[in-house]
């Protein structure tokens, strides 16, 4: 099944609109960014009961649950016709401009995607007025002192840093969350950028990283993942990080972030 695309931008209003061109980044989307399980369950568990979902920045439609009418808004038309025998009812858009009436839908999420946004206040707002009762949002604060890619490559600090909304600016924007931290583990299928961090030769695949928007703000990286390739291969990496190599997952600053408005039916 073809992926059923209401309406398709033909100009360039929505490309200019996005932080990172996914058009090009598409391509590998499926098959480094496969949903984790263990991921998925939690992002689940807050959208249960719901019967019509909006996904917001949807992508390849990942976490998506399969019990319930889902629309899902993407900017990128390259991104939405990567879908295979998808069931979701799917429009080219942003999150600034949803093309929705106020509260048609039970729960909203968006996962991986507001830091993309060029408005995050308005995409927020925009979310809460379509929304009847819930928003889940899969999103990052901030790497800790656990994540060592930065000593290798530390411009990925600050471009993450500077797009991504601290919880005290989401709480004062969607008035009130409730967030859980979701631990990365070290097997995780869904290749975002933390994902590798007990993995660090997935770094080196030109392939992997093109599935992660960081790399492509970053103009030239090669000299420095030379130095990660001979790192790895004299052993240099596995001495200087082997703590990391006891832990099954570790806190990289990923939250679900949950905005309650009323009680889902």
């Amino acid at each position: 099944m073809n992926p059923k695309v209401i309406v398709r931008n033909e100009n360039d209003v929505v490309k200019g609109k996005m932080s990172v061109d996914y058009d090009k980044l598409a391509v590998q989307y499926q098959r480094y960014r496969k949903p984790d399980p263990r991921i998925a369950e939690r992002i689940q568990f807050h959208l249960q009961g719901a019967q019509c979902i909006l996904n917001v920045g949807a992508g390849l439609g990942s976490y998506e649950p399969e019990n319930c009418r889902m629309v899902a808004i993407e900017p990128s038309y390259e991104m939405i016709s990567q879908r295979i025998n998808s069931k979701t009812i799917l429009i080219q858009g942003l999150a600034e401009e949803l093309p929705f009436k106020d509260t048609v839908f039970d729960c909203s999420m968006g996962i991986l995607t507001i830091h993309h946004w060029s408005d995050i206040v308005l995409g927020l707002q925009e979310m809460l007025r379509v929304t009847k009762n819930r928003i889940v949002l899969f999103t990052w604060i901030g790497y800790g002192n656990d994540f060592w890619l930065e000593d290798y490559i530390p411009e990925i600090v600050g471009i993450d840093e500077n797009l991504s909304p601290t919880l005290e600016e989401l709480d004062q924007i969607l008035g009130g969350i409730a967030v859980e931290t979701i631990e990365i583990p070290y097997d995780c299928t869904d290749g975002f950028m933390c994902a590798y961090w007990r993995r660090p030769e997935m770094y080196l695949d030109p392939d992997a990283r093109m599935a992660i928007s960081t790399f492509s703000r970053i103009p030239d990286i090669q000299e420095r993942l030379n130095i990660l390739k001979e790192d790895i291969e004299r052993g240099v990496w596995r001495k200087r990080y082997s703590e990391l190599l006891e832990k099954e997952s570790l806190d990289l600053g990923y939250r679900l972030v949950v905005c309650q408005k009323s009680k889902v039916q």
